[in-house]
């Protein structure tokens, strides 16, 4: 059997606020992303999916939308999806100080579990910007990050698996490319692998988008696990790998395949 693990990034306002390019922040945006969400909650009840969406901890906190969402993250959870946390504020944690980043983990945690009226531990992490890129045990190093270990403790993920054992965190989504893979442009899964380390349940890089190469990817190997990645916002633009035209045809032409493929929430993998 292949399993799909499907991660949607949801930012929410403050993703938006605080993403790669701040000043592109536009309001109408925030509505979008919402609407976006609530239409890939209708297809996957469609074709009976659970999924995973690691949303920032500020949009679960009391408010007024569409800053703050807490009904609709637990509208999430009761649709039988597993919600995973995004950060506090989506910060860029490889230049964020060890005991920021600590609070950061705890207070997602807090916000999110009471949205869903805590009835999931939220046990999972995906690092807003997909960073720190670096492991430096693992022969990873990345000067993206801006922050470098150790005068930046968050810029290695060697240092977040400690955070999130701290905060009883059980699986993280990590990317990384190895300096050698980087010298010598070795060729790798481009949807990574699971693996216990440590243990945490350490997602090994992912795919972003439903696009064509990556159906071809999942029919024509035979890895145990595919993690793949996605924005909610992203599928309301037509010429983006994560449009709403191909996450349906991603998923038609997995259906349609008969092949044993299954779709798994991350916190599944634990059992």
């Amino acid at each position: 059997m292949k399993k799909i693990i499907l991660i949607w990034d949801f930012d929410g306002a403050i993703g938006l606020i605080n993403a790669s390019y701040p000043y592109n922040y536009n309001y109408s945006n925030l509505k979008r992303e919402q609407d976006q969400v609530k239409l890939v909650l209708d297809l996957l009840d469609q074709y009976q999916i659970n999924c995973c969406f690691a949303i920032t901890g500020f949009s679960a906190e009391e408010g007024i939308e569409p800053y703050t969402f807490p009904k609709l993250i637990k509208e999430i959870h009761d649709r039988g999806h597993e919600v995973a946390s995004h950060s506090w504020r989506h910060e860029w944690s490889s230049i964020f100080q060890w005991n920021q980043v600590d609070k950061s983990l705890k207070r997602s945690q807090l916000a999110l579990e009471k949205a869903i009226g805590n009835q999931q531990k939220i046990t999972g992490f995906v690092p807003p910007h997909n960073r720190p890129m670096s492991w430096l045990k693992r022969g990873a190093f990345s000067w993206g990050d801006r922050g470098v270990y150790p005068f930046f403790k968050a810029a290695d993920n060697e240092s977040i698996i400690k955070l999130l054992k701290k905060n009883q965190y059980k699986w993280v989504r990590v990317t990384f490319k190895t300096i050698v893979q980087k010298l010598f442009k070795v060729k790798r899964n481009p949807t990574g692998r699971v693996i216990n380390y440590k243990g945490i349940t350490v997602l090994e890089n992912h795919y972003t988008g439903f696009d064509s190469y990556i159906v071809d990817h999942i029919l024509n190997t035979n890895h145990p696990t595919y993690t793949i990645s996605a924005h909610p916002l992203m599928l309301d633009f037509p010429n983006k790998k994560e449009s709403l035209a191909n996450f349906k045809n991603f998923l038609e032409q997995l259906i349609a395949s008969g092949q044993d493929i299954e779709f798994v929430r991350p916190m599944d993998l634990e059992k």
